[in-house]
């Protein structure tokens, strides 16, 4: 909006207001549904057959308000996905997250979600170190070893993890556990919204993440 009030602005100088109309055009672009379901496309892996001894859930964040902790969106949907796992054939579910904030960390909180799911205590095993999903994959192999595991975390993120757990683990089953982008095809996906945005930064998140791990961890 305020790209287009400068370009309207500055009507008088051509130039100007032709590049204030062409940054509007493009963040309007950017920002849309629309942007973030095409570019979506290009981390949309198809799942695997389960065929995992463990499950391991990868956390996605905790949400904090006045001193308050609890499991973040991404990471309760990771969750979820994995307890239809379990449900379908009980085993061992690692849950892998270091400190997040106050000493707490991302895997306890993971344990008491699933406790409350209904999964028994002795089937939930703590990765509780890792910071980053590097670690997650080090940490994880540090636990159990390399054994056929089912990997789970969101869509978009499953390509980096794939790259880190291929390097420990022969055998990797994956399951993704949502959807990248709510995209309905209505009017709404053809005009900028704060949730298309927030899409594009967990996209050029994910993708400077990947380039990052591939200089790092390349060999």
């Amino acid at each position: 909006m305020f790209l287009l009030l400068f370009a309207l602005y500055f009507k008088k100088r051509k130039k100007l207001a032709f590049l204030f109309l062409s940054f509007a055009l493009v963040f309007y672009f950017l920002t849309s549904n629309l942007f973030a379901y095409l570019i979506s496309k290009t981390f949309v892996l198809k799942d695997t057959e389960d065929k995992g001894i463990f499950i391991v859930v990868l956390g996605g964040g905790v949400d904090e308000f006045s001193n308050n902790v609890e499991i973040g969106k991404h990471t309760l949907r990771r969750l979820y996905k994995a307890l239809e796992l379990y449900k379908n054939r009980p085993r061992k579910i690692i849950v892998t997250g270091g400190i997040i904030d106050k000493g707490v960390p991302e895997a306890l909180i993971m344990k008491n979600v699933l406790l409350n799911f209904g999964v028994p205590e002795e089937d939930i095993i703590l990765g509780s170190k890792a910071r980053n999903t590097f670690e997650n994959g080090k940490c994880t192999f540090e636990l159990i070893g390399d054994v056929p595991i089912t990997l789970v975390t969101s869509t978009i993120h499953m390509k980096r993890s794939l790259f880190v757990f291929r390097k420990f683990f022969k055998d990797v089953s994956f399951v993704s556990a949502d959807v990248p982008v709510d995209f309905r095809n209505s009017y709404l996906d053809y005009i900028p919204s704060a949730n298309a945005f927030y899409s594009l930064c967990n996209f050029s998140h994910e993708l400077f993440g990947m380039i990052q791990y591939k200089l790092l961890y390349a060999k």
